[in-house]
């Protein structure tokens, strides 16, 4: 490969495919994308015609804050590419003593509590960005007790705010990212939390941004595992690329062969867990500050896994535009989270069938542990028959997954807003990052698609 390109950027996903499409439409540049996956969009990655044909799933559970009012939907748009959105969900409902209930049932108010929720949902709305970067470090339930005083209210901002952060416990949630959330949700479409889903899958949300790449004369190339980041002085000189097939043995055993692939610049895509697989973090050998690799290591497990199964079934268990969620399942006793990908883009599944997107919440340690996975599995196995009774009679094929960090950094005091790792490296010129473990707010996707917006500008020198 030439060393034409003007920017090269590891990972395919919606951070790498963003910051890729922006430098090539609005900079002029020609980049090279390179990813380890066979086909491109990260997390984002959708399968047509997968597991049996008319079916078509994404790699695990996404629903997309704010639909056509989301980062992720300006972060299309910028790059010229038009996204069409299902309808938004009408309503949130809990699993509560055996059933699933609307969340006003699950925390009625009384009429002076809606008044005064109302009043407070005015407030979150008004507040600035200074207001909220002062809670990035405290806790939710901190900022609760301070500004709710009614029981009933916090209880249903503890709910709301374990959907944004998939975290059960308010004291365990930066408040600062619990509020921007509901404050551009609120500025936006008027309530507290509403999503959609992109016409097509979370494949609608990359296609294009590899077409504007390749348009502009670069290139997304996928099957292509970066090895590692060559670095001379204090600037990146090449990356390092896995050439297939040059090794005979398996891939416990192999050391692969690579080669070089200059890089003027570079954008890691990656998040922060990878980054030790790609840069030498030794002392001595690094060009990157100790201070910043110490930061990277202590954090770089504090993220949020998936455990779930997406399950084809042959008949509805609901015809709700809906999102399914619990606090705490009965088997697993982990945050829990669902919804009908058909019921807002029928394409997705054959007529008269429902794709159903099922999932819990679980720590590193446990989603990384093969045992302890599969033990979430068989407990969320009964769960879903008892949240969905009779739903494994409908089931005609089931897809368990596991995703790591499904929402980036864990979004707890400490880990959201600017302490999370900054998009240009320290003391080496010409490196930059994105993706939702770093700077950059909003629910997942819309947090990684910000990062990438902000990371653009940084290099295009507009920010």
């Amino acid at each position: 490969m030439s060393g034409d390109f003007d920017t090269v950027v590891i990972g395919a996903g919606i951070a790498g495919l963003g910051v890729a499409a922006i430098l090539s439409r609005e900079g002029g540049e020609r980049v090279l994308v390179l990813d380890r996956f066979p086909l491109p969009g990260g997390r984002l990655m959708s399968f047509a015609d997968t597991p049996e044909p008319g079916w078509k799933v994404d790699v695990g559970l996404h629903m997309t804050e704010l639909g056509e009012h989301s980062s992720i939907h300006a972060l299309n748009a910028r790059a010229g590419v038009e996204v069409s959105w299902g309808p938004f969900s009408e309503t949130v409902e809990f699993f509560h003593e055996g059933r699933f209930v609307n969340i006003a049932e699950l925390v009625p108010l009384s009429g002076e509590e809606r008044r005064a929720f109302g009043a407070l949902l005015g407030r979150i709305a008004s507040l600035t960005d200074e207001e909220i970067a002062s809670w990035d470090d405290r806790p939710l339930s901190d900022w609760l007790a301070e500004n709710v005083a009614e029981r009933a209210l916090r209880d249903l901002f503890t709910c709301m705010g374990m959907i944004m952060t998939t975290i059960p416990d308010a004291a365990d949630m930066a408040a600062g990212e619990v509020l921007w959330i509901g404050r551009e949700n609120l500025r936006k479409k008027g309530q507290l939390l509403t999503a959609s889903y992109p016409i097509g899958g979370m494949e609608a949300l990359t296609s294009g941004l590899v077409k504007v790449v390749e348009e502009g004369g670069g290139e997304v190339r996928t099957g292509a595992p970066v090895q590692e980041v060559v670095f001379e002085g204090n600037r990146v000189a090449a990356v390092r690329v896995a050439e297939a097939g040059a090794s005979p043995y398996p891939a416990e055993f192999r050391m692969t062969p690579a080669r070089s692939i200059p890089a003027g610049k570079l954008v890691c895509a990656l998040p922060i867990y990878q980054l030790p697989e790609i840069i030498d973090f030794a002392e001595g050998r690094s060009p990157l500050p100790g201070w910043w690799r110490k930061r990277i290591t202590d954090i770089m497990h504090e993220v949020t896994c998936l455990v779930g199964f997406l399950l084809g079934l042959s008949r509805p268990v609901t015809d709700k535009l809906c999102f399914f969620s619990a606090l705490s399942t009965p088997h697993a006793g982990l945050p829990f989270q669902a919804f009908p990908a058909s019921n807002f883009d029928p394409s997705v599944a054959p007529p008269g069938k429902q794709l159903l997107h099922t999932d819990v919440v679980c720590e590193y340690p446990e989603a990384s542990d093969p045992f302890r996975r599969r033990r979430i599995l068989e407990e969320l196995r009964r769960d879903l028959e008892e949240m969905f009774p009779g739903i494994w009679d409908k089931v005609e094929w089931e897809l368990p997954y596991y995703v790591a960090g499904c929402d980036g950094l864990a979004r707890k005091p400490g880990l959201v807003g600017e302490f999370k790792p900054k998009l240009r490296a320290p003391g080496v010129s010409n490196l930059f990052f994105a993706g939702d473990t770093y700077v950059g707010r909003g629910l997942a996707m819309n947090g990684a698609a910000l990062s990438a917006m902000l990371c653009a500008d940084i290099i295009l020198d507009k920010g």
